[in-house]
């Protein structure tokens, strides 16, 4: 049998060089990272196949997971188009799919997206037997929570939390950027109408009332009222399409009942403020989503947060000085990983 080639000489000044990374421990330091990613990779999908075995015999038929997992402090990490080649590529790798379970945490985005998104994993499965489930191991807010509803039933536990869908818009003060809900612009110029009627009603001076109603940028606030009717539209569409499907036959009441818990997810008098906390109770009792919620002490339940923490732990080890990973796509079969500038 023929021997395999011997590998060539290094050069005199490269194989000191090799020498002297060897010594000061870089090379090995180098590789123990590959080694700490290949591992913990490895770990993560061996968690999903853990998962994806104890969802299907819960169920009763063939389940599999995939993660949609974003950080929380970066202005770019939150749902837009560009994730939709990712979210495509972990799909085509789920196989034999008769129901699907999606891992989501992430602080919201572009709820534009948000119904192309639930509707690319729906068409993953088979006509007959279409079952999508969102499981929420920490947090989904605004946009994620958009999505989850496009869900047949939303997994949650004890530390799970939704949120409210009223739009958030970025503002620049002092050149830091803060997020204002789009209803502070509609209810400005809302409370400065009422006034002005009640002062003309009582003979008041209007002057100073009408200066800070032309003030207004009006095609913003108006901008603002369209994307608020946006979010609305698209959590009645998704509930009545799907999530209250087998709860409510009639159609009809079935829209009624979408525009119900839309408005609640909307309302300021609901949920005051957008980082409200919306946990399983809530979400089941006062807004009648279909929440299956898991004790802290479900053997399904430890499975799905010890993958959560690896895949924060993933998320949290940086590609390069310069660069962090903002977004983790995954199922047992690919990983898929943004990339992003390290600067906030």
């Amino acid at each position: 049998m023929a021997q395999p080639p011997k590998p060539l000489p290094l050069a005199a000044d490269a194989q000191a060089a090799n020498d002297k990374i060897k010594q000061d421990g870089l090379f090995a330091g180098i590789v123990g990272e590959v080694q700490i990613n290949e591992n913990q990779l490895r770990r993560r999908q061996a968690l999903i196949i853990r998962i994806e075995e104890a969802l299907s015999k819960k169920y009763k038929a063939e389940n599999k997971l995939i993660s949609y997992v974003i950080r929380f402090d970066h202005r770019k990490a939150m749902i837009s188009s560009a994730d939709v080649n990712a979210l495509d590529s972990i799909l085509s790798s789920v196989k034999h799919a008769e129901e699907l379970n999606v891992v989501l945490h992430g602080p919201g985005g572009d709820g534009t997206i948000v119904e192309k998104m639930v509707e690319m994993c729906r068409d993953h499965l088979p006509r007959h037997s279409q079952k999508l489930r969102v499981i929420v191991p920490n947090i989904a807010k605004s946009a994620a929570t958009v999505f989850a509803l496009g869900a047949d039933t939303i997994i949650m536990g004890y530390c799970s939390e939704l949120g409210p869908i009223d739009p958030q818009v970025a503002v620049v003060n002092s050149g830091v950027a803060q997020y204002i809900s789009a209803w502070a612009f509609v209810e400005s110029r809302d409370n400065l109408m009422t006034k002005i009627a009640d002062a003309v009603k009582k003979q008041e001076p209007t002057a100073g009332l009408i200066t800070q109603l032309s003030g207004l940028n009006t095609a913003f606030v108006q901008e603002m009222e369209n994307q608020i009717n946006f979010a609305r539209d698209t959590a009645k569409r998704l509930l009545s399409k799907y999530m209250l499907k087998t709860k409510i036959k009639d159609a009809a009441k079935r829209a009624d009942k979408a525009s119900e818990i839309a408005e609640k997810l909307l309302s300021k008098k609901f949920f005051p403020n957008h980082g409200q906390f919306i946990n399983a109770e809530t979400a089941e009792k006062d807004l009648e989503l279909n929440i299956e919620t898991l004790d802290r002490t479900d053997d399904l339940w430890k499975l799905i947060w010890e993958y959560y923490l690896r895949a924060e732990l993933q998320m949290n080890i940086q590609i390069a000085p310069d660069q962090i990973k903002i977004k983790l796509f995954e199922s047992a079969a690919e990983s898929i990983i943004t990339p992003e500038s390290a600067k906030p």
